[in-house]
This record gives structure tokens, C-alpha cells and sequence, in this order.
């Protein structure tokens, strides 16, 4: 194991890490003073309606699609209606969080890489929404994971003051700055063991059967394992080669925003307390299936509605046609 390396990571990572948090926090914070997130829970309040989530945790989700789960978990963890929610709940606040993170960073890589920002916005989105439907509703009709939540992050209390707030982030910070060093050591040692060919040779079945070339494996193993911030140098680097067909960019890419970092992502989220069953294997068949249905429907497009609606010019045209 190459521990300079793995140092090297981690210090990168926490970096570009918080030094997005840390202003979003601030920005979060005074949001909440003048009482933008009265406003804000009570303009998504029909969205948080179909999902079978109180109001008040629309500041959760909104801090989440604006930078990372980490943040949305530090939000969660200074609202008291957290402490009231199922665990069928929590599973659906999840799962939206995770289709739904870090969207102007993974917009922007994803439009570098050659699918337009509309179509990952519509994607990403428009599926969270869509998952988290069914998953409110199946959860009524059947009753399933009604028990109470297990939250195991600490509470911040609620502090007027600005001293008792920045203590409650910085004991919450400290605490991510531990779980970014065990994930990324934990990633270190399931590359060394081998995983990323074990993962290539599971997704091959599923990437065939989206009509998704052979080719692209390399940047759904960098995807699903790494997620789209930490090996978006990869995937732009692949795509402009040339090499990997235009249909094959857009549907991987589709694909790997919806499911991406699966490790860290999903280990973070597992501080709410959901179902394990839930934010990884409903997670996985919702995003295939989703996709499978896209690239069918988008197969017949003809090429100028590929260039003009779907992909930019950021893939050669004549990408996997030498």
C-alpha cells in the first residue's frame, strides 16, 4: 500500500471537500437567521408531500443538492423532526439525497464529459423524485420499515448564538474529517484486494443489456466505486479520446450519476439510519432499470437530436467510429 499516496488522497479530498462546506455552512446558517428556510420548506412542501417527509427537512435536501451529503448530514443533524422519523423515512431521505448530492459540481463534470447539463439535472431529479414516490407509497400500503429510526450522528443542538453554532460544526467537521480518512483507507484496501475487476465482471451483464458498449466499463468502475468528483479527471480524459461511442458516453454517464461512489456515499448516508436493503439494492435496480428504459427510448433519435438535445460537442462526432 503506497501510503504517501494514500496521505495524499486524503489531504486532496478534505480539501476540495471543505473548502466547499465551510462557506455553504456559513451561507446555510445565515439563510436560516433572516428565515429563508421557513420559506424554502414551505415552497417544496408538495415535493415533500409525495415523499412522506415533513417540510422542515427541505433545508436538508437543499444543502445536499447544493453540495454533498456531508453538509446535508450536518444540516439533518440540527433539526429535532429528524428524531421522530421511521426508518422507511429515513430511507427515502436517503435515497434522495444520494441521487440527488453535489449537483452543480456533477452537473459540470458530466457536461465535460459530453451529456448536457439538462439531461443530468432531468435525470437526476426527475429519478429522485420518481424513486422516492414509490418508495413512500410502497412503504404505506405495506407498512414495511415503520419501526424508529437508529440516527448515529451527534445532535447540535439549536443555539441562537453564533459561538454555540460554530462549536456544533466544528465538533461535526472533526467528525467527517475521521470518516474521510477510514472510508478512503477502506477504498485503498479493496483496490489492492482486487474489487474493481470483481465489479467489472458483475456490471458487464447490465451494461450489455443497456446497449452500453464494453468499452466504457472502465468509466463505470471509476464511477460507481469513486463517484464523479473523485475520478471526473478519468472520465474527461476517456471521453476525449474518441474512442468510446457517443451513445455509450451518455448512457454510462446517465447511469453513474444515479448510481455513483457507492462505498462512501452509502456508508455516510448510513448515519440517518435507513435501510441498508433500500439506499444500495432498491438504489442499484431503479437506476438499471431507469436507464435500460432511456436508452431504449433514445436509441432511434436521429443523430441531430443526439448533438442537439443529449450530447455536446464535447465528444468527438466521429467517437468510436475508427
Amino acid at each position: 500500500m503506497d501510503f504517501r499516496k494514500l496521505v495524499s488522497d486524503i489531504i486532496i479530498v478534505s480539501w476540495n471537500l471543505f473548502k466547499i462546506m465551510i462557506p455553504t455552512l456559513i451561507i446555510v446558517k445565515l439563510c436560516q437567521e433572516v428565515g429563508a428556510d421557513i420559506w424554502l420548506a414551505e415552497l417544496m412542501s408538495p415535493i415533500m408531500g409525495v415523499m412522506s417527509l415533513p417540510a422542515e427537512l427541505a433545508i436538508i435536501l437543499t444543502t445536499t443538492m447544493l453540495t454533498n451529503p456531508y453538509a446535508g448530514i450536518i444540516v439533518a443533524a440540527s433539526i429535532p423532526e429528524m428524531a421522530s422519523l421511521n426508518i422507511g423515512q429515513m430511507s427515502v431521505l436517503a435515497l434522495f439525497m444520494l441521487f440527488t448530492h453535489s449537483l452543480p459540481v456533477e452537473v459540470l463534470i458530466s457536461r465535460r464529459a459530453g451529456v448536457r447539463a439538462r439531461i443530468t439535472l432531468a435525470v437526476r431529479i426527475g429519478g429522485g423524485i420518481l424513486a422516492c414516490m414509490i418508495l413512500a407509497q410502497l412503504f404505506k400500503l405495506t407498512g414495511w420499515y415503520s419501526e424508529p429510526a437508529s440516527i448515529h450522528i451527534p445532535h447540535i443542538s439549536i443555539d441562537t448564538s453564533w459561538l454555540g453554532w460554530l462549536q456544533g460544526q466544528l465538533l461535526s467537521l472533526m467528525m467527517i474529517q475521521i470518516i474521510i480518512i477510514v472510508l478512503l483507507f477502506f477504498l485503498e484496501i479493496l483496490r489492492l484486494i482486487g474489487v474493481e475487476k470483481l465489479m467489472r465482471m458483475l456490471l458487464a451483464p447490465f451494461l450489455r443489456s443497456m446497449k452500453i458498449g464494453e468499452r466504457a466499463s472502465t468509466i463505470a468502475i471509476v464511477g460507481v466505486t469513486l463517484g464523479l468528483g473523485f475520478g471526473g479527471g478519468l472520465l474527461i480524459k476517456d471521453v476525449e479520446t474518441g474512442e468510446i461511442p457517443k451513445e455509450d458516453v451518455f448512457g454510462i454517464l446517465c447511469f453513474i450519476n444515479l448510481l455513483h461512489s457507492v462505498f462512501e456515499d452509502t456508508a455516510i448516508v448510513m448515519l440517518l439510519g435507513p435501510s441498508l436493503l433500500i439506499v444500495l439494492g432498491f438504489r442499484f435496480i431503479f437506476s438499471f432499470v431507469l436507464i435500460y428504459m432511456i436508452m431504449i427510448a433514445v436509441q432511434r433519435l436521429p443523430k441531430h437530436l443526439w448533438h442537439s438535445q443529449l450530447t455536446n460537442s464535447n465528444i468527438p462526432r466521429n467517437a468510436g467510429t475508427a
